[in-house]
């Protein structure tokens, strides 16, 4: 905890007098989901994100290379400033929807661009598609399927209401980890309900 706390110290003290980062419209009232509403000058409020963090990593966010250039080089000087060393192999870059590769550099060294990258069980993809992810999820739920074969669904001393529970809390809670932030196109939903037929059968 108190790791954390020095971190959020490091990130206020960095990005200080920053306004690069992602604006969101947001709402404080009933009319949180209705869209026309955020369009409204009043109960509106914008709000910067510019650092997402997760345990003891962050994750920057901007909509230009330049704006996350400059953020890496605020968060860069403060580390310096604070006797912290950034891990240069561990910070990578994922450029979502963008014609041109972002050359973002700490110092001398160039940091990597990557494709797709996994955090907390979750894949994010640069082509903004869910297909790996819902690749993963399956993978990992037939996993835990075949492994649960031979204790608890050809055992005949459990019950169906026993293995129902038993795929609901092992491999139906693995295939949809995460689902809370997807949107899914219906060829997707398919595959998923497809994927959890096929295991009730």
């Amino acid at each position: 905890m108190l790791f954390g706390m020095f971190f959020s110290l490091l990130l206020r003290y960095a990005f200080c007098n920053s306004e690069d980062g992602i604006f969101l419209h947001t709402r404080s009232d009933r009319n949180l989901f209705n869209l026309a509403r955020l369009r409204a000058k009043t109960k509106v409020r914008k709000v910067l994100i510019r650092e997402m963090l997760f345990a003891d990593d962050a994750a920057l966010a901007a909509h230009t290379e330049g704006a996350l250039q400059r953020l890496i080089t605020c968060f860069a000087d403060a580390c310096t400033e604070f006797g912290l060393a950034i891990s240069l192999k561990k910070t990578n870059i994922l450029a979502q929807d963008v014609s041109t590769t972002p050359a973002i550099t700490i110092g001398d060294h160039t940091l990597e661009v990557v494709e797709n990258f996994t955090y907390l069980g979750s894949t994010i993809c640069s082509n903004l598609s869910l297909d790996i992810e819902l690749n993963i999820r399956i993978g990992k739920a037939a996993t835990a399927m075949a492994r649960l074969a031979k204790r608890v669904w050809d055992n005949i001393l459990l019950t169906l209401k026993t293995k129902l529970k038993v795929y609901q809390a092992c491999v139906l809670s693995t295939l949809l980890y995460g689902s809370e932030a997807w949107t899914l196109y219906s060829r997707q939903e398919q595959r998923l309900n497809a994927f959890h037929m096929r295991c009730l059968r």
